[in-house]
């Protein structure tokens, strides 16, 4: 037996070395495809992210006009501005965001972003009985306040588009790393070092 105590010993260690470098390989390789669904996903998030921020500021600069238009405007000018590019352009618009939104809902994984994009939401949800209510309202076109309260609750829209932008720039940075090849004494570290951490 003891004659053969090399060869098995050779064996072994060779059994064990190809183990754990295809052990390694595989982690390597988990790690990397963990790397890849997560700056796709940041690609996803960072496309929806940009639409929906030039949408919502178009969309905010242009309803900064159609408030006082729509406060001054008669029944007649009304009838013609609903049939204008104005109007439609403000529908796109108005859609676009919507869209993106609905992605963003779906997207934000961060707690921060998804209180700002939900904060968000319930405004969008009342854009139209409490910005454009009270200018058109026809009880109100000689009321001085229609337009500044409007025009306030605009301001809490594009408030709440800031926090949105500020909550996703972090999460959508790109780190720039180079991968190191996993060398097994890399490996002995880190299981040292969480070995000290949990011990």
């Amino acid at each position: 037996m003891t004659d053969y105590l090399p060869q098995i010993l050779t064996v072994i260690g060779t059994l064990g070395g190809s183990l754990g470098g295809v052990a390694l390989t595989q982690r390597h390789q988990r790690q990397m495809v963990r790397m890849e669904r997560a700056e796709k996903r940041r690609a996803e998030l960072r496309t929806h992210v940009v639409e929906f921020l030039t949408n919502a500021d178009e969309w905010a600069s242009h309803m900064d006009i159609t408030i006082v238009v729509v406060w001054k405007a008669s029944e007649r000018d009304m009838i013609e501005l609903a049939n204008s590019e104005t109007a439609n352009r403000a529908g796109e618009l108005r859609y676009a965001v919507t869209k993106e939104l609905k992605h963003l809902i779906g997207l934000a994984g961060d707690p921060h972003l998804q209180e700002a994009v939900n904060a968000f939401h319930d405004l969008w949800l009342n854009v139209s009985e409490q910005m454009i209510g009270p200018v058109s309202d026809r009880a109100r076109k000689s009321d001085p306040n229609a337009v500044p309260e409007a025009l306030q609750y605009l301001s809490r829209i594009r408030r709440a588009t800031i926090e949105i932008r500020n909550a996703a720039l972090p999460l959508l940075r790109v780190p720039i790393e180079e991968s190191e090849p996993v060398r097994w004494w890399h490996v002995r570290r880190k299981m040292a070092a969480r070995r000290a951490l949990s011990g």
